[in-house]
This record gives structure tokens, C-alpha cells and sequence, in this order.
């Protein structure tokens, strides 16, 4: 049914079309709002149908809606020997938010496991359990292996390890957020470290700014160090006076080159 506005001569049609710029404006508005959540990468489901993890290809993930990076992370970290026990394995896999994964959940069909791991001849975690990992070259996906350590932890593990310029100690462990005695004690059974392999900063070379992201070096450090690069250059030991704390110096000591 068609209708048509019947007003009054001294009234113009483009009056009436200004009455309504407040509705043209929140639908271009949702247009807007829905093109950025595209550009920026918003979820999209594909075409949903039963699947067994343990077997899917990377195609077929695809397929589900999973992005092509998501996809190949999800593969390797099957390659690796990691076999989905249940639903929930599916939040392991770092790109699989809890969104894309209470649409996939009901589709997760898990045949029997035993039988995944004698096809593939590979092992878990917990079947290597004797094998420690090496914590300065693990990669996101052996850190997710580990007991205790999911997807959360594994990336502070690797953002604090790219901090430090890698791990010179189990210790240091503890300094990364939210790791208790309990998880700490858990990952040091599990791992060891290659104290060799860490990446040492130049002092008499170094930016200012990339100096001051270090963990163990802050603001104040910084400005006191740099001081000491204007009388010329820094050694040993007029870094240690700059650093006035015999404990810290001994955690930054093996960071540095001169």
C-alpha cells in the first residue's frame, strides 16, 4: 500500500524530509557501525556441521568460519601431538574466542581418543611428561601443552620472556603476573632453561626509550645511566653505582654488554 502525504501549499516537501534527518542519520549510523565491524575483522560464521577435531582439515575449518591463521595454529597444534579429549580443548587454540566457540560447541563430535593416538603415533603432554621444555625457544603452542597453563598464560610467559630479553633463571617465572606458588612450582617441574640463548642490550649503544622498557630498569635508572653516557662511557663499574642496589644490579648484570 502506497500513501501519500498530502500538506498544506506554504509547506515544501524539503521541510518534511528535514523532519526526518534524526531517522536517515541512526541508519547510516548502523550502516557505518556495521562496515567497521567488518573492516575490523568481527566474527563471521560459515557453514556449520558436525566435526571431530582431531580430524578436521584445515579446509574444512575454514569453512566453519575460523580465519586462515587460526586455522594453520589449529593444525600444528595437533601436529604437535595435542589429541581433543573433549569440547572445551577447543579454547586452547589461541583465535577461538569464547563467542566463536559457543557456536562451534553444539557441532563438536569427539570420537574415541585412544584410537586418534594410535593412528597418528604421536604422544601429549602428559604422555612426555619426563621431556622438559625449554622455556627461552618454546613457542605458544608447547606452552599451551603444559598442565597449568592455558592460552592466557602461555602468551604473559611470552610477552615477559620478549621483555627480558629471555629467562636467565625458573625463578623469574614469578615475576610474570598472576603466576602462583602453586602454578610456579607446577611449570618448574616441567621446564628448563638455556640461560645462553637471552638477548643482551648494548648499554653504550642502546635508545633511551628501549633501555626504559626493560622490566628491571625504570624511569629513574634510565635518566641516571644516561647521565653517565654524557661523561662518556659506561663500564662495569660506574654502572654499578648508578644502579645502587647490589640485588638489582645482579638481575640486570646478565642483560647487558658494553
Amino acid at each position: 500500500m502506497i500513501i501519500r502525504l498530502v500538506y498544506p501549499s506554504f509547506i515544501k516537501p524539503a521541510n518534511i524530509q528535514i523532519a526526518n534527518i534524526a531517522m536517515v542519520e541512526e541508519e547510516i549510523d548502523e550502516k557505518r557501525n556495521s562496515a567497521f565491524e567488518t573492516k575490523m575483522g568481527a566474527e563471521t560464521i560459515g557453514t556449520l556441521f558436525p566435526f571431530d577435531p582431531n580430524t578436521i582439515t584445515k579446509g574444512e575449518l575454514i569453512k566453519l568460519g575460523l580465519k586462515e591463521r587460526t586455522a594453520e595454529t589449529f593444525i600444528k597444534f595437533r601436529n604437535r601431538g595435542f589429541v581433543f579429549k573433549q569440547k572445551e580443548d577447543l579454547q586452547k587454540i589461541y583465535g577461538i574466542s569464547p563467542k566463536l566457540y559457543s557456536k562451534l560447541e553444539s557441532y563438536v563430535l569427539i570420537k574415541n581418543t585412544n584410537t586418534n593416538s594410535k593412528k597418528t603415533g604421536t604422544t601429549t603432554t602428559e604422555n612426555i611428561s619426563g621431556k622438559k621444555l625449554e622455556l627461552n625457544s618454546a613457542d605458544s603452542l608447547a606452552l599451551i601443552e603444559l598442565k597449568g597453563v592455558g592460552p592466557g598464560y602461555a602468551k604473559r610467559i611470552l610477552k615477559y620472556r620478549n621483555l627480558l630479553g629471555g629467562f636467565t633463571e625458573m625463578q623469574q617465572v614469578k615475576e610474570i603476573y598472576g603466576v602462583t606458588d602453586e602454578l610456579f612450582q607446577l611449570i618448574a617441574s616441567q621446564c628448563t632453561i638455556n640461560s645462553s640463548t637471552i638477548k643482551k642490550i648494548n648499554i653504550n649503544t642502546v635508545d633511551f626509550k628501549v633501555l626504559n622498557k626493560h622490566p628491571y630498569i625504570d624511569y629513574e635508572l634510565t635518566k641516571r645511566i644516561f647521565l653517565i653516557k654524557k661523561n662518556g662511557k659506561i663500564t662495569v663499574e660506574n654502572l654499578s653505582d648508578a644502579i645502587e642496589d647490589e640485588e638489582l644490579a645482579a638481575k640486570i648484570k646478565p642483560y647487558l654488554e658494553y
